[in-house]
This record gives structure tokens, C-alpha cells and sequence, in this order.
């Protein structure tokens, strides 16, 4: 990770991450993964002021923990972020236009979140487990310590039957 993606995700962990499992809103919140690029008006289409451009587009999941577990259902959006390199920091702006209103990526699985997330770059961040928790709380918590837990597709085979030709004396009696 380089010194403007780790400026852009203090930022963005300022921002988004809040420990709070065992307070009031008895709940964990982080980034799950991020991604950024360049900002360039084609991705999206607004009035700018010069002192409000954007350097950069950041794509993010937030994944929770609650008093039931690590949710494996997630929410992700896109936010802007300015970076001034020569003051080292980054900032959100234009927080209006996805502060309100659903995520654009919402209640999703983790594998189609991070199809998501790489429709724009690859991620340069993941924490698909709970930052906030040591391994013996996730795993007490969640019943494992895995990132996340994929259910089959289908239940699996069980074992085949021995095939066996019917004669008319099993049939005696039935009828």
C-alpha cells in the first residue's frame, strides 16, 4: 500500500469504522475491502467548483458484527475523496450524494461485493474479518474464525442405493 492509499483509508477508517459492540449501538462496523481510482467527471455527472473536485473515486464494503454474529450479508458504495499531497491528507467530499439513501451495493454476499468492488480496480485493502475482535471472540461469537462461511449450492449426494430388480414375490401380500 502506498502513502496516498494509506491517507485515503486513515480517512476513510475516521469515517466508517466504529467499534461498538459492547456500547450502545452494540455494533461493529468496518471496511471490508476498498478499492480507489482516479477521479474523472465521466463517473459522474455534477456541477463542480473548483475547490470541491475530487482527486479520487473510492469504492468500499462495510461489514458488521453484532451481538449475533458477523454478518455475512454487506453494503458498499462509491464516495470522493480529495488528496492533498503536500499537506498529506485526504478528505470526503461530496458526502450528500451518498450519505443519503440506500448504498448502491446493498445486502449483498461477500463474493458478489468483491465482484463489485473489482468492476472498478483491484482492492487495495480486505479485512474480511471483524478488526475489532480477537480470534478467540470471533470464534466464540460466530461458532468459527473463518472470513466467511459459504453455504453449498445444493445438498450433496448421498451415497448411491443398491439397484435391485423387483419380482412378484415381493409384491405378495401388498394387495
Amino acid at each position: 500500500m502506498d502513502q496516498q492509499e494509506q491517507q485515503i483509508l486513515t480517512c476513510l477508517k475516521l469515517k466508517f469504522e466504529h467499534q461498538d459492540l459492547c456500547q450502545t449501538n452494540q455494533q461493529n462496523v468496518w471496511i471490508m475491502v476498498a478499492t480507489v481510482v482516479p477521479f474523472t467527471t465521466k463517473q459522474i455527472e455534477i456541477a463542480l467548483t473548483v475547490e470541491e473536485v475530487p482527486t479520487h473515486t473510492v469504492r468500499l464494503v462495510l461489514r458488521t458484527t453484532d451481538e449475533v454474529g458477523t454478518n455475512d450479508y454487506v453494503d458498499g458504495t462509491d464516495v470522493f475523496i480529495r488528496v492533498d499531497n503536500q499537506n498529506k491528507i485526504a478528505e470526503l467530499v461530496w458526502e450528500d450524494l451518498w450519505a443519503e439513501g440506500p448504498p448502491i451495493f446493498h445486502g449483498g454476499t461477500i463474493p458478489d461485493a468483491l465482484r463489485w468492488v473489482r468492476e472498478l480496480a483491484e482492492p487495495f485493502y480486505v479485512e474480511l474479518k471483524d478488526p475489532f475482535l480477537t480470534t478467540e471472540q470471533r470464534s466464540a461469537l460466530n461458532v468459527h474464525n473463518e472470513d466467511y462461511i459459504i453455504e453449498p449450492a445444493h445438498e450433496p449426494r448421498k451415497e448411491k442405493r443398491e439397484t435391485r430388480l423387483l419380482t412378484d414375490e415381493d409384491f405378495d401380500g401388498l394387495f
